[in-house]
């Protein structure tokens, strides 16, 4: 069984930064591929478990999990089934058995470094879902305060307003943006136009799940912090596939998970809160910890038993982005996406929900094939092609991701498929 050092050493990645890959790489002795040629990234498909035979397009659900995290979750795994006996319950921080209880400040820090922020401003959680509901129970809200949001949220960020809106009365918005958005000012004026006396919380996703856009969360913080709005942000399509700086973007509360575009296991993700707000923020969990001002992180990151073996995973998914090097991944993630939309707008039967400006693009794209369901259209790209976009309903086609683990040609067979399908009898 691969080590996950052995397994970033055939990449020549093993325990080096940046500059010392690149050193390697024009090194005689150790000629390691370009960075940006189709040789590196293929041995980067290397480190991926995923099947040879089938291509995988749907990260924006859930990602594909290198080997070095599946193996250094499962040896966690195996260790607590084998030697259990052993743990002495002397110090839960580094007797790493079970998790809810750890501060997790190791974790936690290298979560903050990839978003630019103070350990202690970054608390565990579970998903998404969790880091919202947690925010949205524990901010103090009265009856009549408004939160705006827009009408292309998941319901997992929604779920948690809509229920306090039901509960105990503040009025939650919905602005309505078009799909395709046209540019960045058309997002900044509709969401800035919705504003009142009484908008206490901007709640919005920093990319959009259903089309991929990639709103102008610099901006609308800074407006909103001039109105004295508090800003948080769902960023559960951001976090491993665009750069993130909290400390440039200004919002108040950040929510994101692993286990889409960093491929860590399912079960894991993160909230920051700025350390100004986190003290006026109840603990919706309450543990021993509950109230603790000295790591505010700890308060929300300690929620009962948990499992240590899917942080090790996550932890093993961070090492890995990092060792790759996070801009590289970003570069390549966006230029596949390009490749599939450029592709794709030579064929007049498509049409592309994804923003019209390329500055609101990445990896995902939602684009739809003229007659074509979205049902259809994801069961022909399995029938014909063994790959896996995933179906966005009968008006909006298919959601199709694009990560480090595909290649050109497999991007170039998807377009292919879509101008063989164009020219057939649509189907739905």
């Amino acid at each position: 069984m691969k080590s996950r050092r052995d397994a970033l050493r055939a990449l020549g990645l093993a325990g080096l930064g940046l500059p010392a890959i690149e050193s390697l790489a024009n090194s005689a002795s150790n000629p390691l591929p370009n960075p940006n040629s189709a040789d590196f990234w293929s041995k980067v498909r290397d480190q991926f478990m995923l099947d040879r035979s089938s291509v995988f397009f749907n990260p924006g659900t859930v990602g594909a999990m290198p080997t070095v995290v599946y193996e250094k979750m499962n040896a966690h795994l195996k260790h607590m089934a084998t030697n259990v006996a052993e743990w002495a319950y002397k110090d839960d921080n580094k007797e790493q058995y079970i998790s809810g209880y750890n501060s997790l400040l190791p974790l936690r820090s290298k979560v903050a470094k990839l978003l630019n922020v103070d350990a202690q401003e970054i608390a565990m959680t579970d998903n998404v879902t969790n880091g919202m509901s947690y925010l949205a129970t524990g901010l103090e809200l009265n009856a009549g305060d408004e939160v705006i949001s827009t009408n292309q949220e998941h319901t997992g960020g929604s779920s948690s307003w809509l229920m306090r809106a039901k509960r105990h009365g503040i009025i939650y918005k919905e602005v309505a943006l078009p799909k395709p958005i046209k540019d960045e000012q058309e997002v900044f004026d509709l969401l800035t136009g919705a504003f009142t006396p009484k908008t206490k919380v901007l709640v919005i996703s920093h990319m959009i799940t259903g089309s991929g856009a990639i709103l102008p969360v610099k901006e609308l913080c800074t407006a909103a912090r001039e109105r004295g709005i508090l800003t948080i942000l769902d960023g559960a399509q951001t976090i491993g596939q665009i750069a993130l700086d909290m400390k440039e973007i200004g919002c108040d509360a950040y929510l994101g998970c692993f286990h889409k575009w960093i491929g860590a296991p399912a079960g894991s993700g993160f909230m920051y809160v700025h350390k100004e707000l986190m003290p006026e923020v109840w603990t919706t969990i309450a543990s021993g910890n509950w109230d603790n001002h000295k790591d505010e992180g700890f308060r929300f990151t300690q929620r009962g038993t948990g499992s240590f073996s899917i942080l090790m995973g996550v932890e093993a998914a961070l090492d890995f982005h990092f060792e790759i090097g996070p801009q590289r991944v970003y570069d390549r993630i966006k230029f596949l996406g390009n490749r599939l939309r450029d592709g794709l707008r030579k064929n007049p039967k498509v049409k592309i929900f994804s923003p019209q400006s390329e500055q609101m693009c990445a990896g995902i794209t939602v684009y739809t094939l003229e007659g074509w369901k979205g049902k259809f259209l994801q069961d022909a790209f399995w029938e014909r092609e063994r790959m896996r976009p995933r179906s966005q309903g009968d008006v909006f086609g298919l959601r199709h991701c694009t990560h480090i683990f595909n290649s050109e040609k497999e991007i170039d067979r998807a377009i292919e498929l879509v101008n063989k399908l164009s020219v057939e009898k649509p189907q739905g």
